[in-house]
């Protein structure tokens, strides 16, 4: 069970993470390090979006004066996220075009980000109580932690769940098979793209 954070803390957290892949990607030169970093920002970008979804902006809706409003545009960049790292999955990290598009992802997720932490953020911390904000952060945190029984999708699987590895590593606390196991290959998606895939595991049996 994931420990107990302010949600502001803990989604903040999860955005310095991400910023943090970032900076390894610029850092590195090398395409399949490229490519296990942009996997790894595809994995927690969708548990990030899929938490946030389910739990955060059914909050924002009712809590803020404007809350139907910012949610969509929240929700509207993170769809766009997920398009761009569907591009990336169908280019080799070789092709001049995949770091143009790493570029366009960083710059939707830094939006993204500034919208939260300079909007959502300030208003749920006037909104909320903090008993509040600690049972919205358990349940981000335990919809972000959740490793479903299917094995995990690895890169280079055409369906949903066939041929992964499953879950199990730990990782600063929480347990998950995605942050380890998403990139197993350095090519291209020889299937649906890798987030529509975690979409699908995350989500669990139908």
């Amino acid at each position: 069970m994931p420990q107990q954070h302010d949600v502001v803390d803990l989604l903040t957290a999860d955005h310095r993470e991400v910023q943090d892949l970032f900076e390894g990607y610029r850092a590195s030169a090398d395409p399949g390090q490229r490519r296990l970093l942009v996997d790894r920002i595809t994995v927690e970008l969708v548990r990030h979006s899929v938490a946030e979804e389910q739990y955060l902006y059914p909050t924002v809706r009712k809590a803020l004066p404007n809350g139907d409003e910012v949610a969509e545009r929240e929700i509207e960049e993170l769809l766009e996220a997920e398009r761009i790292l569907g591009d990336l999955d169908r280019l080799d990290p070789a092709d001049r075009r995949f770091d143009s598009l790493v570029r366009d992802l960083f710059d939707v997720v830094s939006m993204h980000i500034r919208g939260e932490e300079d909007v959502i953020f300030p208003e749920l911390r006037e909104r909320l109580t903090a008993e509040e904000r600690l049972a919205l952060g358990l349940r981000v945190g335990e919809a972000k932690t959740a490793t479903p029984t299917r094995p995990y999708p690895g890169r280079g699987q055409g369906g949903g769940g066939q041929g992964g590895t499953g879950g199990g590593e730990e990782r600063g606390g929480e347990t998950g098979g995605p942050s380890g196991e998403a990139a197993s290959g350095a090519g291209v998606s020889t299937g649906r793209p890798l987030a529509e895939r975690v979409r699908d595991w995350l989500a669990g049996p139908s």
